[in-house]
């Protein structure tokens, strides 16, 4: 009876050591998401500020001009966005480490996934509109 008793507390254990190790992965995986986010959004806000100034003085400016603005605004908001991933990331983790909203954890999990999958639809729309913005110049 002891015995039986050990080994379910032990496979109880181990199952427990599992799910946090593939917590403390997702976690990891959302944290490296967001800082790859937050770079190609940025990094696309230099590049469409880069570009412009080479376009100003050239005609097809007027042309792509709206498409430039446009497409730079979506990349400022994804990089915006996947900048403040890390505020609700950490709140969640914090809550579910210490307990503290055990209701609460769930709401801001989808709050994360939520906030990357708008900043990577930025950065797909704001590519968009370059490529369109550059076929209509062109």
């Amino acid at each position: 009876m002891e015995r039986d008793s050990q080994q379910t507390l032990l496979a109880q254990q181990l199952e427990h050591d599992r799910q946090m190790r593939v917590s403390d992965r997702l976690h990891d995986l959302i944290g490296q998401g967001a800082k790859g986010l937050a770079f190609l959004n940025g990094g696309a806000v230099v590049a469409m500020l880069a570009f412009i100034q080479a376009l100003v003085d050239k005609p097809v400016y007027c042309c792509f001009k709206s498409y430039a603005l446009s497409a730079l605004s979506f990349f400022l908001l994804g990089a915006f966005s996947s900048a403040i991933v890390f505020f609700f990331h950490y709140k969640a983790i914090r809550d579910a480490y210490t307990n503290a909203n055990p209701n609460g954890w769930e709401t801001l999990h989808k709050i994360v996934w939520g906030i990357l999958i708008f900043s990577t639809a930025c950065a797909f729309i704001g590519g968009g509109l370059v490529a369109v913005g550059i076929y209509v110049a062109v």
